[in-house]
């Protein structure tokens, strides 16, 4: 009787060994699963470059800061003159000169400036018709018809060698009074051309001209 109430107590000490197998199994599974499986490194190819770097240069020593030269002035006594004593004797220079009296001194009355004459005026003579040179134009035929009488006025250019160059109109009665007396003073007037000093030179002259149906005669 004693054997059956002390069985059971014996059989618990392996019960729980079983419990604490099974426990540990499942600790152990799930620390595997936790664990982290190593990978093996993965070697890749590598290049190396040798590269000089820049040499560093020497530091620059700072300068030494430079104090500014102070100029001092010296000044110098100047030695006084030594002035003359009565021991010392004096050299004096004199110069005479001989006083002459060259008495009142006699000037003359400057002469008058002789004038210089004044150069002699050129001498001009004036052109003067030539005696044989015809004046008279011819009447012009449209006047004549219509009975017209009149004048002109007009100024001649004469050349140095007595002939007309040229004839300006001043005023004239009608247009074919002058152009008569304009043709007619280029083909047929002479003069004995102007001179200076005896030389003969270009000069001008004003004529008129009177047209009369009298004269036609």
């Amino acid at each position: 009787m004693t054997d059956a109430l002390y069985a059971p107590e014996r059989k618990r000490p392996t019960a729980l060994a079983l419990v604490i197998l099974v426990h540990g199994a499942a600790l152990a599974g799930v620390l595997l699963n936790r664990m982290e499986v190593p990978v093996p490194p993965v070697f890749k190819p590598t290049t190396i470059i040798d590269v000089d770097p820049d040499p560093i240069p020497d530091p620059v020593p700072p300068k030494a800061k430079q104090e500014p030269v102070r100029k001092t002035k010296i000044y110098v006594p100047t030695p006084p003159i030594p002035l003359p004593t009565d021991a010392d004797p004096v050299e004096t220079t004199t110069t005479e000169k001989a006083a002459s009296d060259p008495g009142p001194i006699r000037t003359e009355p400057e002469a008058d400036p002789v004038p210089i004459p004044d150069p002699p005026a050129p001498i001009r003579r004036a052109a003067r018709i030539d005696p044989g040179s015809d004046l008279k134009p011819p009447y012009p035929s449209s006047e004549q018809r219509l009975g017209s009488e009149g004048s002109v006025t007009v100024r001649v250019a004469i050349g140095s060698d007595g002939r007309v160059r040229e004839v300006v109109r001043i005023r004239a009665a009608s247009d074919a009074f002058f152009e008569a007396t304009r043709r007619h003073a280029l083909r047929a007037w002479r003069f004995r051309p102007a001179t200076l000093d005896g030389r003969p030179v270009e000069s001008s002259a004003v004529m008129t001209i009177h047209f009369r149906l009298d004269d036609l005669g």
